[in-house]
């Protein structure tokens, strides 16, 4: 039933700031450079970052998540996306960032250092601000942009500076930091949501915290709550005859709103040139049964596929191409997550009697 007074309704709500309507499904999304690890984010291939929501990458030190979200910021300028990051730690390599192909130059990216969560709320503030004056909201002729703030841990309050600046003392009151820090993440989340905007953090969290019990992560409630997506990042030595070469890293699915949770895949990033978009695909492929060991002769070292009639062999990752990749993609066992719920809903439309009448 119509109600006579919606139009208005609407028209009137859509003049706050603070008040969006209609449904708030992802429809942009930033690969991260990866197939494995776009799967692993949103169920999908070719899909990794859902623009207007928060996405975390959380772990140990030194696990890796620094690396992902810089190899994600070569892929958001290959797509024409501004990058802005918030470097809390101190600790951007600018010249690795060069190396795997991020362009440094101020029209296409901005680097400020913050220290306190204060700091990074004026940042965004003035940011999205300034950016809804420019562009308006729900734009699609407005430009993409990546935040990446690296990290969450890093970051002070304002109360923490001023006792150490005037009497040398380092108190943190945790309840307080917590509460700024979810005050944060909620005006962040808020401001980006209809906005072509991307956001990754960072966040350094250990397994067996004491309060937590064993085995556990302690990832706070603030940013379970306020990210779309959590994945969890553990290392492992990458090396090449006993040279430690790059960073081998475990990925899991925390927390997605849009994959598999448990999904776990291991990543190779290389110091040299970064993350491969093909590392960690031949063991998803394998698990899809897309693609098997070879059992005839002359093809027991290489891994064979079929897909339309074309018979498909390649001995390992190096060997993968995007040519290749793309005609494993069509292989019947490669849907991905979304591809198979629509396929799902769509079969259910035709045994629904109702929607027949209605077309």
């Amino acid at each position: 039933m119509s109600l006579p007074f919606l139009k208005e309704f609407k028209k009137s709500i859509n003049k706050n700031e603070t008040i969006s309507e209609g449904l708030m499904k992802p429809t942009q999304w930033l690969s991260t450079g990866n197939y494995a690890l776009n799967r692993a984010l949103s169920g999908s291939f070719t899909r990794g970052i859902p623009l207007g929501k928060l996405v975390l990458y959380c772990g140990p030190s030194n696990s890796g998540k620094s690396f992902i979200a810089s190899n994600a910021m070569v892929q958001a300028q290959k797509e024409g996306y501004h990058i802005v990051v918030l470097d809390s730690e101190n600790a951007l390599d600018v010249e690795y960032l060069k190396k795997i192909g991020v362009k440094t130059s101020e029209d296409s990216f901005t680097y400020i250092q913050v220290t306190t969560i204060e700091d990074v709320n004026t940042v965004c503030s003035e940011f999205f601000s300034s950016y809804k004056k420019a562009y308006g909201k729900d734009n699609e002729e407005s430009p993409k942009v990546l935040f990446v703030l690296d990290s969450l841990a890093m970051l002070a309050s304002k109360t923490e500076i001023e006792n150490y600046d005037k009497a040398g003392e380092i108190k943190a009151d945790q309840g307080i930091l917590a509460k700024r820090r979810k005050a944060m993440l909620r005006l962040i989340v808020g401001n980006i949501a209809r906005l072509p905007i991307g956001f990754i953090l960072t966040d350094h969290v250990y397994p067996g915290d004491i309060l937590l019990g064993d085995g556990a992560w302690a990832i706070t409630n603030s940013t379970k709550f306020s990210s779309a997506i959590i994945g969890i990042v553990t290392k492992l030595k990458l090396k090449d005859e006993g040279v430690v070469t790059g960073v081998r890293m475990r990925f899991e699915t925390y927390k997605s709103r849009f994959a598999v949770l448990g999904t776990k895949i291991e990543l190779e990033v290389p110091y040299s040139k970064g993350l491969s978009p093909f590392s960690g695909l031949i063991e998803i492929l394998e698990e899809m049964k897309v693609i098997a060991k070879g059992t005839q002769p002359g093809e027991k070292t290489m891994y064979i596929s079929e897909v339309n009639g074309e018979r498909i062999k390649f001995k390992n990752e190096h060997d993968l191409t995007e040519e290749i990749v793309q005609k494993l993609f069509k292989h019947p066992n490669a849907a991905t997550v979304d591809e198979r719920l629509e396929e799902e809903v769509s079969l259910a439309a035709l045994d629904d009697p109702t929607s027949q009448e209605q077309s």
